[in-house]
């Protein structure tokens, strides 16, 4: 099974200092589930201790007037861990945009793929040919799956529509449009939520067609308890 070249950058977002073991891990993992060395990149241009006040207050204002409430109670107060990894993903779709990349998939350090990761890749973008879409959930989050999918995770993969408005379930693991990063790249900074609701707040003022890829192609290491998480206070 190839990879489908419509998808012509895989991003990572892992520090190969701060995260050596996490990035070791993720050069034989993708290798072994088919990603191409030639699409990877891994992009993670700060890290926490990095962090001045200067560089804070110029991406992160927990008190940016906005048409809606804040989303979640951490929205005022985000860690530096949190505010790096917005930062770091800010810097993937920046990078897409510039490189005018089509297509691309961003993946978080804890990502694990499943079994059968290539072949699921390819039944989903066939099934995506069909429909209008910007984003797809390749994850299933904290577990959560849309209602009308098959309750097997060995059928064929396809997009659904996810059941509510808050579609990023996590952030571990998307594939996204380049039309579509070319309206979040402009609005994304400053930010003020934590990144995944930070996201469903930039799918909802760009009118954002989302999809969730069932069953899921990957998960999320934390989540289930195969790491601890990497993000520092």
């Amino acid at each position: 099974m190839s990879w489908p070249t419509e998808i012509e950058r895989v991003y990572i977002i892992c520090n190969n200092v701060y995260e050596k073991e996490r990035y070791n891990r993720l050069v034989t993992h993708l290798a072994d589930y088919g990603i191409p060395d030639s699409v990877i990149e891994f992009c993670a241009p700060i890290w926490s201790t990095d962090l001045t006040n200067d560089i804070i207050f110029n991406v992160y204002d927990p008190f940016l007037p906005r048409p809606v409430p804040g989303l979640t109670f951490k929205g005022r107060g985000l860690s530096k861990g949190e505010i790096s990894l917005a930062i770091n993903f800010y810097a993937c779709i920046k990078d897409a945009v510039e490189h005018q990349y089509r297509k691309i998939i961003v993946l978080e350090s804890d990502i694990w793929l499943r079994d059968n990761f290539l072949q699921n890749l390819n039944d989903l973008m066939t099934d995506l040919r069909n429909k209008d879409w910007d984003y797809v959930s390749l994850g299933e989050g904290v577990g959560t799956r849309p209602p009308d999918a098959p309750s097997s995770y060995y059928s064929k993969t396809k997009a659904y529509t996810p059941p509510h408005q808050f579609v990023y379930r996590c952030t571990d693991s998307m594939l996204f449009q380049l039309p579509y990063l070319e309206k979040i790249v402009q609005t994304f900074i400053p930010f003020r939520e934590i990144i995944d609701w930070e996201m469903n707040y930039q799918n909802m003022i760009h009118a954002g067609k989302a999809l969730w890829a069932d069953p899921p192609l990957a998960e999320q290491g934390t989540c289930f308890n195969r790491l601890l998480t990497s993000l520092p206070s």
